[in-house]
Parts: C-alpha cells; structure tokens; sequence
C-alpha cells in the first residue's frame, strides 16, 4: 500500500479497508505532531490532539472531495481541531518551549564550530519566535518550514492571499526587530565587559 496516493488510500479506506487507514496514519502522523506542537507548545497535549485529530479523520473522510490535496485538507482539519482546543483553554497560563522549532534555521552538514554557533543562535531565534503572536507563528511554520505555497496557506487556514502575505512579511519584520534587539544587547554587554578589562 505505500505506492498508493492518500486519495487511493482514502478510497480503500471508505470501502472498509482498515489497512489502508494505518497506513495513511503512519504516513501523515509525524507531519501533524509537528504542526500541532508548533501550536499548542505542549508535547503531551500535542499527543492527545493528534490523535484526537486522526479519529475525526476517519470520520469525516465522506466530506473529502478532492477539491484540493488529501494534505491540504487534513492540514485544515488539524488547525481546526487546534483552533477549538485553544479557545477551550483560553485561560490556561502561555508555556514557553525553548525548544518548540528546533531544524528550522541552518544546515546539519556544516562544521563542528559552525553548527554550535548554530544551535545557540537556534536558541535564541526559537525564543523570539515563541513570542510572536499565534497568526504570524504558524503563517511562519507553514511558510518556511513545511515551504508550502500562499495558496495552500489559504486553503488551510481559510484566510485570503493577502491576508497570508500580510502576516507573512509582519511576521518576519517582528522576527527581525527582535533580533536587532537581542543583537544591541549583546554588543553592549560586550562593550561593558570591554571597558571593565580595560579599567583593571
């Protein structure tokens, strides 16, 4: 069954055939943890919203038309299965996970010193990405990590092209002022630290 496309898959699956939907779970299910992690920040909760996501995918398959790509669709399932839980816990405190976008930036290929610089700039970049509002991070992640088209963004999240576009380039414009900032913090700290070795 892995040669089949999703829409095959689905087929099979609307004829009963329990295989073909394990097969389409294993092809799609660490696609939608990472999306919903990105969103919810939560590894345990990511959990139970995949799941939760691929049993509403069973059972909504007899609205999938093939209007758009089998992924476009289970994309726009899963933001809004993450869209309903979000507004349930309106109230819950926001948790912050330094780690949450870990393989965005760099490539793994380069040399020792280059990839620890690396991973401290990841460090600080997954920071300021977490403080980004909600609309820009996952117009962000979907955009560059998942390199999906406006189109598709459009599809998924139901929201106009130019909408997607907005939010894309205020996104990265927040993204860059934030690093100006961590950027002229740490020039003065090394200014400071300078001038107090100077004065010893």
């Amino acid at each position: 069954m892995e040669h089949l496309t999703d829409e095959q898959l689905v087929d099979q699956i609307r004829q009963g055939e329990d295989e073909a939907y394990r097969h389409l779970i294993e092809r799609h299910k660490n696609y939608i943890y990472t999306l919903v992690y990105r969103m919810v920040e939560h590894r345990e909760t990511a959990e139970d919203l995949t799941q939760e996501i691929f049993i509403k995918l069973y059972r909504s398959l007899i609205y999938f038309r093939g209007d758009s790509k089998f992924t476009t669709w289970l994309y726009r399932l899963a933001t809004n299965v993450v869209t309903d839980y979000r507004r349930a816990q309106k109230r819950r405190p926001h948790q912050t996970i330094v780690d949450k976008l870990k393989g965005w930036f760099g490539s793994r290929d380069e040399e020792p010193e280059a990839v620890a610089l690396q991973k401290e700039q990841q460090h600080t970049v997954q920071r300021m990405l977490s403080e980004l509002p909600d609309k820009y991070r996952l117009i962000l992640y979907l955009y560059h990590y998942k390199q999906l088209s406006y189109q598709e963004i459009s599809e998924i999240t139901q929201l106009p092209i130019k909408t997607i576009e907005t939010r894309l380039y205020r996104g990265k414009a927040l993204l860059k002022q934030k690093w100006q900032e961590v950027r002229n913090h740490e020039q003065a700290a090394s200014g400071r630290s300078a001038a107090a070795k100077i004065s010893e």
